[in-house]
């Protein structure tokens, strides 16, 4: 069978995946893939082990990451494609991203403990293993603990933006999350906007130097799709798109569930070639 499909937002267990990068591999061969890209929280450690598992010559695997970021109140995530993940000021940054978040997951836990959920950092600390630590790890470990029933059950309850033991991140804006992705000669894209609920942000963003805005996801219904590929065109820039696949975590694998054709890929290299 042709491959004509790619997934361009897949994480692994580097990060808040549940698949190890051996097993994603496996898993877009499976659904005939013609190109994945790993984009791991805050680490490319992921994609390292990927690219060594791909013996597949027709499934092309991409360097990537998501940087999380903070712009006017709200969260936004920037996906960085076919980064140089050796140059030194990237490799400094996401060392300091990886102990602010153990610094974070540190801070959630004492909130926990003061609500009288007696949960422990080496759990905590069990669970995520060398993946840079974030709050998956830590609904992991209430599940496991028997804190909670369900994994959206310990977001809703405790974990979730307005819950009681929710600590923010430390702020990287926008602006510096896309220059570190340029830095390495990535390509900078907006992740789901259409979870960010605030499509005014997109000019500025394109102001601050975006180069391309995920139009394909998980959570973007077909008139999403089509408002985002219309705003790409109207501000000069690219479109991508991925299933944002975590894994079974939540009972469903996502993995290939966006019909994203190859072209979007080419576009992206065009872009990747000019800086």
């Amino acid at each position: 069978m042709k491959r004509e499909y790619i997934d361009l937002h897949v994480h692994t267990n580097a990060s808040d995946g549940i698949f190890t990068p051996a097993e994603v591999i496996q898993r877009a061969i499976e659904k005939n893939l013609r190109a994945l890209a790993i984009t791991d929280h805050d680490t490319i450690d992921g994609y390292v082990e990927a690219a060594k598992c791909a013996e597949d010559d027709e499934l092309e695997v991409i360097p990537g990451v998501e940087l999380s970021c903070h712009y006017n109140g709200s969260d936004v995530h920037i996906l960085g494609y076919y980064i140089d993940y050796e140059v030194p000021e990237f490799v400094k940054k996401i060392l300091k991203f990886r102990n602010e978040r153990y610094e974070r997951g540190e801070s959630m836990v004492d909130r926990l403990n003061e609500l009288g959920i007696n949960l422990s950092m080496e759990t905590v600390r069990t669970i995520a293993g060398k993946s840079p630590l974030g709050r998956p790890h830590l609904a992991d470990a209430l599940l496991k603990e028997e804190f909670v029933q369900t994994y959206d059950e310990a977001f809703a309850r405790y974990l979730g933006y307005h819950a009681p033991a929710y600590v923010p991140k430390k702020v990287l804006t926008p602006e510096h999350g896309i220059d570190l992705i340029h830095l390495t000669r990535g390509v900078a894209i907006l992740a789901h906007p259409g979870t960010l609920k605030h499509d005014e942000y997109i000019p500025d963003l394109v102001e601050m130097g975006l180069d391309g805005i995920e139009a394909y996801h998980s959570q973007h219904g077909k008139s999403d799709q089509m408002r985002y590929k219309n705003m790409a065109k109207k501000y000069g820039v690219i479109y991508t798109g991925g299933s944002d696949c975590h894994g079974p975590r939540k009972g469903k694998v996502l993995m290939g569930n966006q019909r994203v054709p190859y072209k979007v890929l080419e576009d992206l290299k065009r872009i990747k070639e000019s800086k």
